[in-house]
């Protein structure tokens, strides 16, 4: 060590970086001898190198010389000659090495000997240097693909190695950037590093103690001077440089375990054993973790987390999180990138030794539970106790094998890894092994970083990909077909669909889909880039390269990858998340998968476990719901503040927040689980709100209709009251609620688009957040169908036999193939298991033994009750149990509509509303002119058009008529009827097809919306008609009033012809009305009057075999297509009035007798005494009669889910099963309207009110009229209704006045008049008489009427067929949707006839 009054060198040492403390003897005292020596002889070797490279340029090829091309520019297109190529090749090299030492040489000299000193001028020359090596390294890299091109261009893997350049080209990072993750890469490794740094102090060593004996002997010869050679001797660059690239190669090989047996074994340092002992333990963002119990059996329950939390805490959550944390976002407009920043791929830089795998392996790791939020189950078949610290220990063969792999799968990853740099393609191709590519000498310095890094730090895909390479077969992949094909919408569809879900899905969908439809339309086929090549791309040919030996494959694998490649990724990317592996997963089984092995610890990785450890999410996890949004605390946020009134000194004032629970996830697309659950959650409205985003197509395939329902946080503040302050929506689901859920909230996504988004929330503000886990967790089981609680791991069983649990270190692992062991399927289905129930609503806890069906909680799992049900629900199941079918919403009444010409395009209302111009599909196509948007009235428009036409019976009689002589009064009556061509005297002809569609265009859209709304809404009754054979019986007698209209007319009297004339005139209706009448009650006029009054007379005519006026009738049953109807009871009213229907009476709720509800009274009152929901106390026996009942009626569309709490509050009614005194063995569906908790107002007095005792009653009425009426003839006609309800239509204000609740507390209202409802019987009295008073002064005091049975009577046969026809065709015009029951009424019969009719019959 100098004194303090001498120089000390300012030089910095060459091996460590650290100041020299010897005293400056030399370059007037700036310098020791040594490094006086050492910084000429680096001045010395960069200025002769820049001589060198100076006189480079003289020594470039001819056709560097002579291009006129920029160097940085020149791509060597035009050079296809080798041996030119390679010579230009050469040159760029050398110059290349050149550059990199003088680069180096002056770093070096300033950054070691003049490290104070400032010289911008030394600074600028080494940027034009670094920018010009730059150039030339560009160059360098085009050379060598124009090489590859030469040489390899016949090759078949030539194309697809480009692209993969091209790829890396396009993500190349700057210099700068590679310079930093140089020096951290270095800092990571600096315990390997060490070894060679002390060999770089020992030569320094040497070298100073040489200089200092040569000093001596140049004093001692008194040399003034030093040669050349000397100074060359004392340049550092060349073993600078070498010391550089044998870093790197060194770096290569410990990061793929190449290393030398002796390296491996020689003895650590300090910093060696402070490196292994901390790589043990993966370090974590957070350090909150709390001393773990050290008794494991003290509880079977542990709450362990970051912060300890409990249930409560999942399912509570409120403060700063979850909706309120996306509102304070929104506010900024995203200033916040928290979410994007946890989901960026984690830190893999830390690659360990093998003897380090080997003990983590060997050992276990600790677990991180930083991330988890709820309770953990340790005890429990998936954590068993001594599991929930560490990771299991993995056994010696098992490590061996997992070694082996991994060392092979690092070779297989760099080989991949090659492929992406050009410049060293060259080397790896003529490489037989990693090995001889690594010394390579012709291989830069540059080259070898980069690949250094990439090998340091490769992504998770390049993992993935390689642990796929290691089992992948010599035979290419077969693409995996996909079960399910995306159904294009159509025109009219999309529009539809825009309409109806365009607020929630943008703009965006709606246009793409559109440009799409129209491209389509004027032949464009591709509409991109991609799509045009996408053909091309999926047919190119696979296959492989030798890359250092090794065979890969040009192409990343697209299968699923097997449990041991997932085991051996989790191995090497030890740091990584589950999070961010399932992104990388290639479809939904591959992923669910992976999730159920990380579940049972099968992965000994620390990070895996915070996935879905928390019981709660866990449980999702497993019945195939994976939530990545939730917030459950909205009954925390929510308030209901108000402070003064009217009474108080204090103005009123209110602060109003209402807050709704939401949980976000993932179900699988297209599959039979995922559709039930759905299913099962939008028939609960009441409860929960949906709404199903499509993962491929970005389309909603469902969601609420009323907008009012989409809010989750709302409030209102003010003066005065709060009743009339209007609400202030904060977050609503729609478009900007899922941008700000995926962007940054949700720190994971899937790779893959075979999945549903599925959005989950509360009806209800301010309900616990447990109320919509339970429903959720309820409804999710019962799609999987579990009956038991051993039934959730049914599905599970293909792989649970596959894996088993060593008994010693709790490890589970697969079966090998021979092995005769005990499977983790035999563990779950062993009969000594506990499984306990937890009922998170009511606090109550239950514990089932083995596979014990729970009876106390028989709506927790699937019963016979469920599965009536969804025998209605999925009938496809029963026939073709296919898994993959895609969620449907229910058909609402539109979609059954009869498909007019005109493609009405209305909304799901039951009121009359106008229809304007635009709700037509025709109007909607942009271009008017192009001939093929003209309607073209062929195939089913065809169809349709005669399906409203007039009936052929009618235009071939009217040309009969015209081909005979008309007389005076018939011409009269034609002119009356407006059948009349007064220029030519003859009846008016029917339109043509092409006319009758053209026609349709210019009548009033409101009239076709309503024709149309009838005809499906009579599918809709029919459908919903429960009774055994009904439907049956309702075809038959269409099929036969079709027949009579539509029969081929042979020469019969036209007696039938001009008995409709004169029901024309005589009713005062017209044949030609072309306008229409919109008020509601208004039976006519309309354009379809003849229509409704032939198919009135066609109805009756069946009747009467004896009149001539229905000769048409008799004519059709003896023709060929009538003759099988010759003997149906149809036509025999005695036969069908022997046996009385097997349906439930009509009798309404308030004309019931108390004893027929005893049954039901007492179970409330039982409820009411222990307090015990009504709903769990229902018989199993009611519910399997009662649920399938509801789900016939819900699936015709007669009954809605009620968008009404679930609450006997707000729901009046209860749905159960009773018998009656005729049906003493059935049961059947009614409904309690006895409204216990007032949830409703009904009027105590009604004006106009006729009791049922107060109709009239018929056979006295029928006796009195024979006796007068010696011929008198007689007709009962029945209105067509079904068991549970009339085919009226219900306003809104009753509709909620009718809603009742199941077994399962789902609230339901009807959308048509219930036969429970209180006084229905009155309601269709009402209905009825309305009509009948319509046409009264033509039917006088021979037709009257009870609820639903009209009496009609007549002088004789003529008289009667006259009354009959008028009553029936008042009954079922206009609108549409009533029609008699003909199998349920008795017409031309005789009073004998009546009285001895079953009184079933006459009320």
């Amino acid at each position: 060590m100098p004194s303090t009054s001498e120089p000390v060198c300012q030089a910095v040492n060459l091996s460590d970086a650290k100041p020299c403390t010897e005293t400056a003897v030399v370059w007037d005292d700036l310098f020791c001898r040594f490094h006086g020596k050492q910084c000429h002889g680096l001045y010395a070797g960069y200025k002769k190198r820049n001589a060198v490279l100076d006189g480079l340029a003289d020594q470039a090829p001819q056709y560097l010389k002579s291009s006129s091309t920029p160097l940085a520019n020149e791509a060597f297109e035009n050079v296809a000659d080798e041996d030119v190529l390679e010579e230009i090749h050469s040159h760029l090299f050398k110059e290349y090495v050149l550059l990199g030492k003088v680069i180096d040489a002056r770093k070096l000299h300033h950054k070691h000997f003049y490290p104070l000193k400032l010289d911008y001028g030394h600074q600028a020359y080494l940027d034009t240097l670094s920018n010009r090596r730059h150039i030339v390294f560009r160059a360098l890299e085009r050379a060598v693909k124009r090489i590859a091109e030469v040489l390899y261009a016949k090759e078949k893997w030539f194309q697809w190695v480009e692209e993969v350049q091209h790829r890396e080209e396009s993500n190349r990072e700057k210099e700068a950037k590679k310079v930093k993750l140089e020096t951290a890469m270095f800092k990571r490794h600096w315990d390997k590093l060490q070894t060679h740094l002390r060999a770089q102090r020992e030569k320094e060593e040497k070298q100073r103690q040489e200089a200092f004996l040569e000093t001596a002997y140049q004093e001692r010869i008194g040399a003034a001077a030093r040669s050349d050679e000397d100074a060359e001797m004392w340049d550092p660059i060349e073993d600078f440089i070498a010391e550089e690239r044998f870093r790197y190669v060194d770096l290569i090989k410990h990061f793929l375990w190449l290393l030398d047996e002796e390296e491996q074994a020689a003895p650590a340092t300090d910093t060696d054993l402070t490196i292994a002992a901390q790589s043990d333990t993966v370090p974590t963002k957070k350090s909150k973790k709390k001393s773990k119990s050290k008794d494991p059996k003290s509880s079977n329950v542990v709450a362990k987390g970051a912060q300890s939390h409990n249930a409560d805490s999942m399912l509570n959550q409120s403060g700063r999180g979850g909706q309120t944390k996306i509102l304070d976002m929104m506010e900024r407009r995203g200033t916040s990138r928290k979410a994007i920043e946890n989901n960026t791929e984690p830190e893999k830089s830390n690659i360990e030794t093998e003897e380090k795998m080997r003990k983590r392996l060997k050992e276990g790791v600790e677990k991180n539970y930083d991330n988890i939020h709820g309770p953990i189950l340790v005890g429990s078949l998936e954590i068993p106790h001594g599991t929930h610290d560490r990771t299991p220990p993995m056994e010696d063969d098992e490590i061996e094998l997992l070694i082996s792999d991994i060392k092979e799968i690092k070779t297989l990853l760099f080989c991949r890894l090659l492929l992406s740099h050009a410049s060293l393609l060259p080397a790896a191709l003529r490489a037989t092994s990693v090995h001889e590519f690594l010394n390579d000498t012709e291989i830069a310095e540059a080259d070898l970083r980069d690949i250094c890094l990439k090998v340091e730090q490769p992504s998770l895909q390049d993992i993935r990909d390689a642990c796929a390479d290691l089992i992948r077969e010599d035979e290419p992949e077969t693409e995996e077909n996909l079960d399910d094909q995306i159904e294009e919408l159509t025109l009219e569809e999309l529009i539809m669909h825009d309409r109806k879900y365009g607020h929630l899905q943008g703009p965006a969908w709606y246009y793409r889909n559109i440009i799409q439809h129209q491209s389509e339309l004027r032949g464009k086929f591709a509409t991109s880039l991609e799509e045009f090549l996408e053909p091309a791309m999926k047919k190119s040919e696979k296959m492989k390269v030798q890359i250092c030996g090794k065979s890969i494959w040009n192409y990343s694998s697209e299968l699923s990858m097997s449990r041991e490649g997932w085991l051996q990724f989790s191995v090497l990317a030890k740091g990584c998340d589950l999070r961010h592996a399932v992104q990388l997963c290639r479809n939904w089984a591959e992923f669910s998968e992976l999730n159920s092995l990380a579940s049972w610890q099968y992965f000994p990785a620390s990070n895996w476990v915070s996935w879905g450890t928390d019981r709660l999410t866990k449980q999702l996890h497993e019945l195939g719901l994976f939530p990545f949004f939730f917030d459950l605390g909205a009954q925390g946020v929510s308030r209901h503040f108000q402070v003064g009134g009217s009474r108080s000194q204090q103005r009123r004032r209110h602060d109003y927040v209402e807050s709704r629970n939401i949980l976000v996830g993932h179900m699988k697309r297209n599959d039979s689980v995922t559709r039930r659950f759905l299913q099962y959650i939008s028939m609960r409205p009441g409860e929960l709100l949906l709404l199903v985003r499509d993962g491929r197509t970005g389309q909603i395939i469902t969601a609420p209709k009323e907008e009012d329902t989409l809010w989750t946080l709302r409030s209102k503040q003010g003066l005065g009251r709060a009743s009339k302050n209007e609400w202030d929506t904060h977050l609503e689901v729609g478009p900007a609620y899922f941008e700000f859920v995926e962007q940054r909230n949700r720190n994971w996504h899937l790779g893959f688009e075979d999945c549903l988004e599925v959005w989950i929330w509360h009806f209800v503000p301010g309900d616990s957040g447990r109320m919509l886990y339970n429903v959720v967790v309820e409804e999710l089981r019962k799609a999987w169908r579990m009956s038991k609680p051993s039934d959730m791991y049914n599905h599970q069983e293909p792989f649970l036999r596959t894996l088993t649990r060593n008994p010693k270190t709790l490890r589970v692992r697969l079966i090998k193939p021979g092995e005769q062991a005990k499977s983790i399927w035999d563990e779950v289905h062993d009969p000594n298991n506990m499984f306990i129930l937890s009922d998170l609503t009511n606090n109550t806890t239950k514990t089932f033994q083995g596979g014990s069906t729970p009876k106390a909680a028989p709506h927790m799992f699937y019963n016979e009750a469920d599965a009536e049900e969804d025998a209605i629900l999925f009938p496809d199941e029963l026939t073709s149990p296919n898994p993959n079918v895609p969620y449907l919403t229910r058909l609402n009444l539109h979609a059954r509509r009869s498909q007019n010409p005109l493609r009405l395009l209305g909304d799901d209302s039951d009121t009359n509303e106008s229809v304007s111009s635009h709700d037509c599909a025709n109007d909607l196509v942009d271009a008017p002119s192009d001939p093929r948007n003209v309607a073209d009235p062929s195939g089913k428009d065809l169809e349709v058009i005669k399906h409203w036409r007039l009936p052929r019976l009618w235009e071939d009689q009217i040309t009969r008529v015209n081909s005979s002589r008309i007389d005076a009064e018939k011409t009269k009556m034609l002119s009356n009827v407006g059948l009349l061509d007064l220029g030519a005297g003859i009846a008016l002809k029917g339109p043509s097809d092409i006319d009758f569609a053209s026609n349709l265009k210019k009548l009033d859209k409101l009239m076709l919306f309503e024709k149309d709304r009838g005809a499906a809404l009579l599918k809709t009754f029919h459908d919903g008609d429960l009774e055994p054979g009904a439907p049956k019986k309702y075809e038959e007698a269409c099929a036969v009033v079709n027949g009579i209209l539509n029969q081929q007319e042979i020469k019969v009297s036209q007696a039938w012809f001009w008995f409709v004339l004169e029901m024309f005139e005589w009713l005062d209706v017209r044949v030609n009305y072309t306008e229409y009448n919109r008020e509601m009650m208004a039976p006519w006029p309309h354009p379809f009057v003849t229509q409704d009054l032939l198919n009135a007379w066609a109805s009756m005519a069946i009747f009467f075999p004896d009149l001539e006026q229905c000769q048409p009738a008799t004519n059709f049953f003896k023709s060929e297509e009538g003759q099988q109807y010759q003997q149906s009871p149809l036509r025999d009213p005695h036969q069908r009035a022997s046996t009385l229907p097997d349906r439930r009476s009509k009798t309404s709720f308030k004309y019931r007798p108390k004893k027929f509800w005893k049954e039901w009274e007492d179970i409330v009152a039982e409820c009411a005494r222990t307090s015990t929901a009504c709903a769990d106390s229902i018989p199993l026996q009611w519910n399997i009669t009662t649920r399938p009942i509801l789900a016939k009626l819900y699936i015709a569309g007669i009954i809605s889910p009620a968008l009404m709490q679930n609450s006997p509050y707000i729901c009046s009614g209860w749905a159960i099963a009773n018998t009656e005194s005729h049906r003493p063995d059935k049961l059947d569906l009614f409904i309690d309207y006895a409204d216990r908790k007032k949830a409703t107002n009904l009027p105590t007095h009604i004006p106009g009110l006729v009791e049922p005792h107060e109709f009239p009653v018929f056979l006295p009425l029928a006796r009195d009229f024979a006796a007068k009426n010696p011929d008198a003839r007689f007709a009962v006609l029945r209105l067509w209704s079904a068991p549970h309800f009339y085919p009226a239509m219900m306003g809104d204000h009753n509709r909620r006045g009718t809603a009742f609740l199941d077994s399962t507390r789902r609230a339901w209202r009807w959308n048509f008049i219930p036969k429970d409802m209180p006084i229905s019987e009155w309601s269709m009295y009402n209905n009825l008489k309305l009509r009948l008073d319509l046409i009264k002064e033509q039917l006088g005091d021979r037709v009257t009427h009870r609820d639903d049975v009209v009496l009609v009577m007549g002088v004789d046969q003529l008289d009667l067929l006259r009354r009959v026809v008028a009553v029936t065709f008042a009954i079922q015009t206009k609108p549409w949707f009533r029609e008699f029951d003909l199998w349920k009424s008795f017409v031309n019969v005789d009073v004998e006839f009546l009285e001895g009719l079953d009184p079933y019959w006459l009320t």
